[in-house]
């Protein structure tokens, strides 16, 4: 703000050039005006020596208000010399005929007080005082004089004493007005510099993060809550699927046609990722092939989700592409050899397990030892039947769900079928294995919900320690069946627990007890569940044991 000697330090809201030239042209202009009532009523106190010189002292300062020193930014102590001037011409102008008709010339005096004010400067107010004081001198010699009127003494007391109330006070008002104007000026450039400097945070922010998008190999889409655009990173602006002849990519993205799994069915518009997350969802990793069908297809996996701001109002949707053609390619890859090896598994086992049938009808002709080995040999190829089973239940599972053959059945009766069937592994291994429930009735697939209960039932035995326990249980709700399988196995690990349904992954305590499997039993059942239309809860603490329940819908049996 000011020192006390330099006014101003920062450029001022009212500058020297306007206010020195407004106040003091308005100071000159009713000076003339005075003037010429002077020449009307004493022409003679208008023509006075004085008069004229403290005439050509008002143009001067006035002049000078219009040099160009005036245009300098700030306040300067030297410019207090235009109100110097005009204090110094009106006491010329009174110094001859004090008390008389150019008393009232005292009071224009108010309009270089104010831009003495204007300075906002402490050490303009006191320079101000002098000057001030200086205009009523005569007047103090004339009330001293003995031979003063009475009368007009008691006038130039009371100018002695108002005048310089006056002065001060419209000096002050200008100096407080000066002092606001200044802090406000204060405040909206520390405002303004505040702004800039977020706003060139912002821009830098802004454009690292388009730095960062625009390296990812992930298309990245923003949008407001009401579909404006507000992001698209460089991977989907220069992606040629969006930019084919010439086309907007945001257009392009908005138009494009997306495919199921099986590359045939249409997704709907209102049940795409970009549909649902306006409507607030979240979706995770959705596959979508893009292209038409039976021609060149791309295999996207979209996520989308809605971003909240702390208070929880819908900020924004952010959409996540990612190309996976290459990985579902090696997967299809990858499945097809499965498939293809399983296939030729089968017939050679199916070979052994026929001949191993008809040497068992004649173990008779066997010593001990040699029907001991050839029990062996048939509990290890049932065990390669199966693995060939689930290889090929697994490699067909992937591009479609599993066909079902439903019919009326009971769950409950799987169930124990099952549990059965497991019991003679269960006894070896002191386990105790039970199960109870109440009738399931209902429409599912009895052949495959008994694969689903058999991986269950033969995990649960297989990962629990000798002298445990293994419950199975199966019931009917109003629209759905259940089978619980419970355990007081080693348990799952809390991060194994997120891959369970992976194929050929085992957890990590699995794979230390060594356990046979290779990792297929649970994504089939899920792949089974799946296709029926139900759902699948793991619940499991370490060294506690595991509980998994299965859900399937009653379906026709329900609406009966």
């Amino acid at each position: 703000m000011n020192d006390g000697n330099t006014l101003l330090d920062d450029r001022p809201l009212l500058s020297p050039r306007r206010t020195a030239r407004l106040l003091q042209t308005a100071f000159l202009l009713v000076f003339a005006l005075s003037t010429t009532v002077l020449l009307l009523v004493d022409p003679d106190a208008a023509l006075r020596p004085s008069f004229l010189m403290g005439s050509l002292l008002v143009v001067g300062a006035t002049a000078l208000a219009y040099t160009t020193a005036f245009d300098a930014p700030h306040y300067r102590l030297w410019m207090l010399t235009m109100p110097a001037l005009d204090h110094l011409a009106i006491f010329a102008i009174r110094a001859e005929g004090t008390g008389g008709v150019t008393n009232p010339l005292v009071l224009m005096l108010a309009m270089p007080a104010a831009w003495v004010g204007l300075t906002a400067s402490r050490a303009a107010l006191a320079l101000l005082t002098p000057m001030v004081l200086s205009v009523i001198i005569p007047d103090i010699v004339f009330v001293l004089d003995p031979a003063t009127d009475v009368a007009a003494a008691d006038r130039s007391i009371m100018l002695v004493a108002v005048y310089p109330i006056v002065m001060m006070l419209a000096a002050g008002i200008a100096y407080l007005l000066a002092s606001v104007l200044a802090e406000r000026q204060q405040q909206l450039i520390a405002e303004q510099a505040s702004r800039s400097t977020a706003a060139r945070e912002s821009e830098r922010s802004r454009r690292l993060l388009d730095a960062v998008l625009d390296t990812l190999d992930v298309g990245v889409i923003v949008i407001t809550p009401t579909g404006e655009r507000v992001l698209m990173n460089r991977l989907l602006r220069d992606s040629p699927a969006l930019t084919v002849r010439g086309q907007d990519p945001w257009e392009a993205f908005a138009s494009i046609r997306a495919f199921s799994a099986d590359r045939v069915t249409p997704i709907a518009p209102e049940d795409s990722a970009l549909a649902r997350v306006m409507r607030g969802e979240t979706v995770t990793d959705r596959l979508a092939w893009v292209g038409a069908p039976g021609k060149k297809q791309v295999a996207l996996s979209v996520s989308a989700s809605p971003v909240h701001t702390e208070t929880g109002g819908h900020l924004a949707n952010v959409v996540l592409i990612t190309d996976v053609t290459e990985y579902l390619q090696a997967l299809e890859a990858k499945d097809a050899f499965i498939g293809t090896v399983s296939h030729e598994l089968r017939t050679p086992l199916t070979t052994l397990a026929g001949f191993l049938e008809l040497i068992a009808e004649s173990d008779e002709a066997f010593s001990e030892e040699t029907r001991q080995w050839l029990d062996v040999m048939e509990r290890n190829v049932q065990r390669q039947q199966m693995l060939v089973r689930d290889l090929l239940t697994a490699a067909g599972s992937r591009n479609a769900p599993i066909a079902l053959q439903t019919d009326d059945a009971d769950l409950l009766h799987v169930a124990r079928e099952s549990t059965a069937a497991i019991a003679p592994e269960a006894a070896t291994r002191n386990i105790r294995l039970t199960v109870d429930g109440d009738p399931a009735l209902g429409e599912f697939d009895a052949l495959r919900m008994t694969q689903v209960a058999e991986n269950l039932i033969t995990n649960a035995v297989r990962y629990t320690p000798e002298g445990g326990q293994v419950h199975v249980h199966a019931s009917a709700r109003a629209d759905e069946l259940v089978m619980v399988v419970r355990d007081t196995g080693i348990g799952i690990a809390p991060d194994d627990q997120e891959r369970l349904f992976e194929q050929f992954f085992r957890a990590a305590d699995a794979r230390a007890s060594a356990t046979r499997g290779v990792g297929l039993g649970l994504p089939i059942v899920k792949a089974i569940v799946d296709a029926h239309g139900g759902g699948i809860d793991v619940v499991s603490e370490q060294g506690t044991g595991t509980t998994v329940t299965v859900r399937v819908p009653r379906k026709r049996l329900l609406e009966a």
